[in-house]
């Protein structure tokens, strides 16, 4: 007579069924979170590579914040030297009016002027979010003052004079990369800017009656001068914040990318998941199955 036992199989099936519900309730979690893993330890020789990604990320967002900002800048300070281009235009024609004669005395011409001068200053100390955009590396206070002093009252003969400029010479600017550098700034000193102050001055300052054409002859030159220059002075802004919004648009590319390799090393695949688990409980029913009748069996089935 043999001696048979039952004892080892169910042991080995209750075991084998324990793991299957592990791997079911492993597969469940996946599906809820859609995430392979918890924590990046659980994620194990990937961790690193996650880690590095996701910074990379922050990095990018950083520039493209930073970005940003400097783009508001860039185009409040590009409408702020149109703005400037429009008073010197107007000026231009009060000029030419008086210069040639139609402007009877010159009407005005000097209140016109001063009008235009404080009008320029206020668009050379434009301010935003309490930073003064064209005084270079000095942004806490206004880099004109056209009162008298710094700046003395114009009268031709001139000559270029920056003393309303309390500024200095640093160009702002902003790096987008460990190799790459935007410039975007322009301070109020630059001869476009010296030159339409000066301009205005003399405006302001030049006799009525008589009029003194020598100095609006002046002035005129002098303010065809300032408009080209500020004109270029627009295409260099347009320039640099073309090149700006380039490097804005590569960086979201470039973290849509970064996500999606992050994605792929964090997230399940829904579907490849869907039949795992199917195919896991599949094996939980055959194992609860076989379990159930491996307990019904009795020693005397085998006798």
């Amino acid at each position: 007579m043999s001696r048979v036992s039952t004892m080892g199989q169910y042991q080995m099936s209750i075991t084998s069924m324990m793991r299957i519900e592990s791997d079911f309730a492993a597969v469940q979690k996946q599906l809820s979170s859609e995430q392979k893993a918890e924590s990046y330890r659980d994620l194990s020789s990937n961790t690193e590579r996650v880690v590095s990604l996701e910074n990379e990320v922050t990095r990018s967002n950083k520039v493209v914040e930073q970005g940003g900002l400097v783009q508001a800048r860039i185009e409040s300070q590009y409408s702020a030297v149109d703005a400037m281009v429009d008073v010197l235009s107007n000026y231009q024609v009060d000029l030419s009016s008086a210069i040639s004669g139609q402007n009877a005395g010159a009407s005005a011409l000097n209140e016109n002027a001063q009008v235009a001068l404080e009008s320029f200053a206020d668009l050379a100390n434009l301010e935003v979010s309490g930073r003064y955009l064209f005084g270079g590396g000095v942004t806490d206070r206004p880099p004109v003052d056209i009162g008298n002093p710094p700046y003395a009252p114009q009268t031709a003969p001139t000559s270029a004079d920056t003393s309303y400029y309390q500024g200095d010479d640093a160009i702002a600017s902003i790096r987008t990369s460990q190799t790459r550098e935007i410039e975007y700034g322009v301070t109020a000193n630059a001869s476009g800017f010296e030159k339409a102050i000066r301009a205005l001055s003399i405006g302001a300052n030049a006799s009525e009656n008589p009029q003194d054409n020598t100095s609006l002859n002046e002035a005129y030159d002098l303010v065809n001068q300032a408009i080209d220059e500020l004109l270029v002075i627009q295409s260099s802004l347009s320039a640099s914040a073309s090149s700006l919004s380039d490097v804005i648009d590569g960086e979201i590319e470039y973290q849509l990318y970064l996500d999606a390799m992050v994605s792929d090393i964090k997230h399940v695949d829904l579907a490849a998941v869907i039949t795992q688990q199917e195919q896991i409980q599949a094996q939980l029913e055959a194992s609860y199955s076989a379990t159930a009748k491996i307990s019904q069996l009795r020693l005397s089935d085998f006798l």
